[in-house]
């Protein structure tokens, strides 16, 4: 019998095929749904979801959910806000090597209410979120022995930009020039001055899904920025938001008000590599690794700089992209998002973001996604992406081991 946590309480449920799998996760969420529904079809009892908001308000442990043998999966704590409230709120007590974000304090965050699309204290959050993934990495010491997919502290590392960067570089994963993080515009004009660069992506440290994203160009006179990012002025001052609509500003003082602000909350600057273009558009992929073997792959074809899925673009088949480049540029890219994931190397999976430059020749990985392994109809040998992982850890359809 297992035990599986809902949003009631436990229920017991009478399957006991296959191994215990626990999910830390947010139990309404899509992405567990879609894990369930994948483990359903391989005949697997049901995960056991441990709730971000109960282990975040203490009322539960995960040691109380951890036994001998179990699968242990951390998910993606987005899309409730409850949860992001209590994140920004842990993050108040956490100390902050790169000081200068806006902070606020555990009572004020609290407080905080629904605002759709608003960026509320991205780098706040990231303190709370690697708290919490450190707690529960110490508790998982009290814990019997167990497997986890994907170990908290990469977890924590993939989600900060500048240090994935930097791992990059360290490893030669082959990668867009970085210009560090600025504090704001006038920081960011002088290191593309001193690098010689006059495109740029800004991004924020912990940002995902195109949070927080401004692609930048000058010609040395004027400036442009193509961004996700709306920016509104109230009488608590400026207010961003994350919105699907793609914004191309040419106000130069608007600009750097974005900027700033994205400077404040920690931000990271690259260089703009130019993408290929493929039926019709730009594009990039997005390419899953498991078991240090790059395997699932989707092609994400934009109408402007940022390929997100979400932002309303295309998917395209990735052998597209393979037929284009030839089998030895093919395998090299392959290569190279095997040993960007490979900087993680405790974790069973990551999602790679890779641009392929004009001409189908060369590449450069953008990042890693911790939780980039969600390619809902996108098959590899027969398996979803969620499928394959279990495969990798020994697990076969029908509740055995392989």
């Amino acid at each position: 019998m297992i035990e599986t946590t809902t949003s009631r309480g436990r229920e017991h449920v009478c399957r006991e095929a296959g191994p215990r799998v626990v999910i830390v996760g947010n139990p309404g969420g899509r992405r567990v749904a879609l894990f369930q529904e994948s483990m359903a079809a391989l005949g697997l009892a049901p995960a056991v979801v441990v709730p971000y908001a109960e282990l975040l308000a203490g009322r539960v442990a995960l040691e109380a959910f951890v036994t001998e043998g179990t699968i242990l999966r951390f998910e993606s704590p987005d899309r409730d806000f409850d949860v992001e409230r209590a994140l920004i709120a842990a993050g108040a007590d956490e100390d902050d090597e790169s000081p200068g974000a806006s902070r606020i304090g555990r009572a004020e965050a609290l407080r905080l209410e629904f605002d759709r699309g608003r960026i509320l204290h991205p780098r706040q959050w990231y303190l709370g979120f690697r708290g919490l993934l450190r707690r529960l990495d110490r508790d998982r010491e009290s814990c019997p022995p167990h497997i986890v997919m994907n170990r908290p502290d990469d977890i924590s590392i993939m989600f900060d930009k500048p240090t994935c960067h930097a791992l990059f570089e360290a490893q030669n994963v082959p990668c867009p020039p970085g210009l560090g993080t600025p504090r704001g515009y006038g920081d960011l004009r002088d290191r593309m001055d001193r690098a010689g660069i006059n495109r740029v992506f800004v991004k924020l440290a912990h940002g995902s899904s195109a949070s927080g994203i401004v692609a930048l160009e000058t010609d040395g006179r004027r400036v442009q920025a193509t961004t996700t990012v709306e920016a509104v002025e109230s009488t608590s001052g400026l207010k961003l938001y994350n919105t699907r609509a793609i914004r191309r500003l040419t106000d130069e003082p608007r600009i750097a008000e974005v900027v700033d602000a994205l400077g404040r909350e920690r931000a990271h600057a690259e260089r703009w590599v130019p993408k290929a273009s493929l039926a019709g558009g730009p594009f990039d992929l997005r390419v899953v690794v498991i078991g240090g073997r790059a395997r699932h792959a989707i092609a994400r074809v934009g109408r402007g700089p940022m390929t997100n899925l979400h932002l309303r673009n295309r998917r395209a088949e990735a052998d597209l992209v393979r037929s284009r480049m030839g089998p030895a540029a093919w395998d090299e890219l392959m290569g190279s998002c095997e040993r960007a994931a490979g900087v993680v190397p405790g974790s069973l999976y990551a999602g790679v973001d890779v641009v392929v430059s004009p001409g189908f020749r060369r590449h450069a990985i953008l990042e890693i996604n911790a939780f980039g392994d969600l390619l809902p109809g996108v098959l590899f040998d027969g398996l979803d992406t969620y499928a394959a992982e279990l495969a990798a850890m020994g697990v076969a359809a029908g509740g055995g081991s392989a």
